[in-house]
Order: structure tokens, then C-alpha cells, then sequence
């Protein structure tokens, strides 16, 4: 299926608003496929050029809203489409994070995302007869905390200020300061309500 397809209306599905996906089939939809084959290899090469502020400027240019002061360290993956991800200023995001921008992906202010952790807006409908493909957008909140090799599914929101464990799987919405934890992840704790830090 194409990284860039063709959505129909929304339909909910575990509380969530999902768009199903169609691809589109003949020439078009064959040169559409390539171009974006094209597009994710170049993101990839960007994703290894040494210098934060040379590779951040090449993120721009193929459309990441990236923020002056937020930094993409090496080895991230950029799928999809780059126009549809915003990162705020002073956020960190570590090696080998996974960035999904098949729908829109917004990470506000000063977030810190840990090594390999895998940020998805597309998946597979496991109920559908078709097994089709499935997406919504993904927000994460102001000085949220992601941990090393977290999954993060379509659809969801992580609060201002709340913390995910590492290796937490996210099925469901994060309140504001709370701490999840597990496969699925669930509330363990909750952080200070007054974070001041800055990256």
C-alpha cells in the first residue's frame, strides 16, 4: 500500500476516531507509490547526516515543522508524509525513534523521546475482513516523557507533562501528568504538576 493514500470518512473503533485508508491502483497510484519510496529513502539518508543543525535544516526542506531549538538526533526514520509532523521547540528526539507521518504527528514543547521508540499513525484493522489500513493523528503534549523503545498507536493523545516507561505499549489516551506503564499501558503514578525544565 502507497504511504500516502487516499482517506475515506472517519469511523470509531476502541474509542477512537479512525480513518480507514484505500490505495490507489493503476498508473497514478504506481508513480504515487515510487515517489514516495524515493521521498522515504532520501529521509533516511537525512536521518545519517552528521550535524543537528545541517540535518535539522534538510528535515525542513522536505517539510518536518521543526523548530529551531528542537533537535532529531541520528538514525531517526521519517515515515510517510514529513509535512504532517511538527516538533516544538526545545523537544529531543533519540536515536532511532521512529517518526509516523502517514497522519498528522505533533510533539509540543521541550518533550524528550527515548532511544527506538516507535511513534505510529497507520495500522492494520485486525476485525476488517480486508485487514485494512487504518489511521488518526498522534499528540503529544508539552514536557511529556517518552521512554526507551515505547510504542506509541494511532489516534492518541499524551498529556502535558506525563511520562511513558520504557517499553510501554500506548493503546489509550495518557492524562496530563499521569505515569504509564506495561503492555497495555496503564497509570502507575503521576509527575509534578509544576515541570519547569527546558532542553
Amino acid at each position: 500500500m502507497p504511504t500516502d493514500s487516499l482517506s475515506l470518512a472517519s469511523t470509531a473503533q476502541a474509542g477512537r476516531q479512525i480513518t480507514p485508508l484505500i490505495s490507489v491502483s493503476g498508473f497514478h497510484g504506481k508513480a504515487r507509490c515510487l515517489a514516495a519510496e524515493l521521498r522515504n529513502s532520501a529521509l533516511h539518508c537525512v536521518g545519517h547526516m552528521p550535524g543537528r543543525y545541517f540535518r535539522g535544516s534538510l528535515y525542513r526542506m522536505f517539510g518536518v515543522k521543526l523548530a529551531w531549538g528542537a533537535r532529531i538526533a541520528p538514525g531517526c526514520w521519517v515515515l510517510g508524509g514529513p509535512s504532517r509532523i511538527s516538533v516544538g521547540e526545545g523537544s529531543v528526539i533519540n536515536r532511532g525513534v521512529v517518526l509516523d507521518g502517514r497522519f498528522p504527528l505533533t510533539i509540543g514543547e521541550n518533550v524528550s523521546i527515548s532511544i527506538q521508540t516507535i511513534i505510529l499513525t497507520l495500522e492494520h484493522d485486525l476485525s476488517a475482513a480486508d485487514f485494512r489500513a487504518v489511521g488518526a493523528p498522534v499528540v503529544i503534549g508539552d514536557r511529556a516523557f517518552i521512554g526507551a523503545r515505547a510504542i506509541v498507536l494511532p489516534g492518541i493523545t499524551i498529556g502535558e507533562g506525563a511520562a511513558v516507561a520504557a517499553g510501554g505499549v500506548v493503546s489509550r489516551d495518557v492524562p496530563p501528568y499521569a505515569i504509564v506503564a506495561g503492555v497495555p499501558a496503564r497509570v502507575i503514578g503521576s509527575r509534578s504538576r509544576n515541570l519547569t525544565y527546558r532542553f
